[in-house]
């Protein structure tokens, strides 16, 4: 058996691992793994290879002992600041100081990442994600996402994985990047292990990215299997969601089936069941674009004005809300009202820092003066909506807009 040498206070990992090992009368090959050979251990032990933070937590617990006993004590104290980084980003999160969490978690971020830490990469990645979102740092949200889940080993925590998936995922589908989320959403998907509430969750999502991408038959296919599952769980809250969804296939496409009211009236009774309030809004906005495509002013009108007392006044839906408003009153004559609905929109776009909602204003501008026989306005308005919505990637919005310019035209 090898001699046990003690070396003087400044300990490499590599003599800590050596020395605790001997200790124990352990061979070599009980540190070793098909990813880390003899070989590479004795290198480790001989301090001629650094070892990754996800080896030293392998030999860590092969020995027994905490990581903190195998690491140099200056890194340990690194590792505490790091550790109490995550924490008050963790509770800024909790509290609602977004600006700070997103200022704290950053730089719990970039110390982590520099030492490796992947476990603490991974705890703070959800926190991250959420906080620069709800300060509208989607792109630095996404970035940041993607980076942590590169980085991650295979042997962390899923909990924590499927959490940066879906955060990354979200902030993919703000940006318009919806067949990348829908990949994301997929991968959780994959990995749920029979969770059927995150399964129909992400499928819903992963329906919506079809939605937004123009792939209606693949969305609605998705939302089919959606209802199935809710049927198994028997959660109004889902069956709710997945009518509505079913319900947007259509109206999406300015089509007012029978169908489409079918859904609706099963979505408000599960939206009810549920004391869904959002669900309950989204039913009747989309009662009122079945009543807009069927031509009827006054039932669409009234649905939709409801529909906006369920919400706040700064929100992404309720812009949409006033989207569908804003047409309804063009095609009724009613430019006054129209106008003011624009700008509404305009206003609350500049207030959220939503591009897609400055683009759909720019085309109900475009669609009122068409409508007004003022061709060159309406020309004006038509290449900055093309603009906007070419600048964020969402080719859909493009294609409606082109769509609305030569049936307009």
């Amino acid at each position: 058996m090898e001699d046990v040498k003690i070396r003087p206070a400044s300990l490499t990992v590599g003599d800590r691992i050596r020395n605790l090992r001997l200790l124990q009368g352990l061979s070599l090959e009980a540190l070793a793994t098909p990813g880390i050979p003899v070989s590479v251990v004795e290198l480790i032990e001989t301090n001629q290879c650094v070892p990754p933070d996800d080896w030293i937590r392998h030999f860590a617990h092969v020995l027994g002992v905490d990581m903190s006993a195998l690491i140099c004590p200056q890194k340990v104290a690194l590792r505490q600041a790091a550790q109490t980084l995550c924490a008050a980003g963790h509770d800024a999160v909790l509290t609602g100081r977004h600006e700070d969490a997103a200022e704290i978690l950053t730089q719990a971020y970039q110390f982590t990442r520099a030492y490796q830490w992947h476990d603490l990469l991974a705890s703070i990645g959800p926190d991250l994600s959420q906080a620069l979102q709800l300060t509208g740092h989607i792109s630095q949200a996404a970035d940041f996402g993607l980076h942590i889940l590169l980085s991650l080993p295979a042997r962390i925590d899923p909990n924590h994985r499927r959490h940066i998936l879906i955060r990354t995922g979200n902030a993919l589908y703000q940006m318009n990047h919806f067949a990348m989320a829908a990949v994301l959403y997929d991968h959780v998907i994959s990995e749920a292990a029979g969770d059927r509430r995150i399964i129909i969750k992400m499928l819903l999502n992963t329906g919506l990215c079809h939605l937004n991408m123009g792939q209606f038959h693949q969305a609605y296919r998705t939302f089919e299997e959606c209802w199935e599952i809710g049927k198994e769980l028997e959660e109004p809250y889902w069956l709710a969601w997945t009518h509505i969804d079913l319900a947007a296939c259509d109206l999406m496409q300015h089509q007012a089936k029978p169908r489409t009211l079918d859904h609706l009236q099963q979505a408000e009774e599960f939206a009810l069941a549920a004391h869904d309030q959002a669900a309950y809004a989204a039913v009747i906005h989309d009662r009122g674009e079945y009543y807009l495509y069927q031509r009827e002013w006054k039932k669409a009108e009234t649905c939709l004005i409801d529909a906006l007392g369920y919400l706040r006044d700064d929100s992404t839906t309720y812009a949409f809300i006033l989207d569908d408003l804003a047409e309804l009153y063009i095609h009724r004559r009613h430019w006054r009202k129209a106008q003011k609905i624009i700008q509404r929109m305009l206003k609350i776009s500049r207030l959220i820092h939503n591009e897609r909602i400055q683009g759909l204003a720019h085309r109900r501008q475009m669609q009122w003066h068409l409508s007004r026989q003022q061709k060159d306005e309406a020309a004006e308005y038509f290449y900055r909506a093309l603009s906007v919505f070419n600048q964020i990637g969402h080719q859909f919005e493009v294609q409606q807009t082109l769509a609305l310019w030569s049936q307009s035209s």
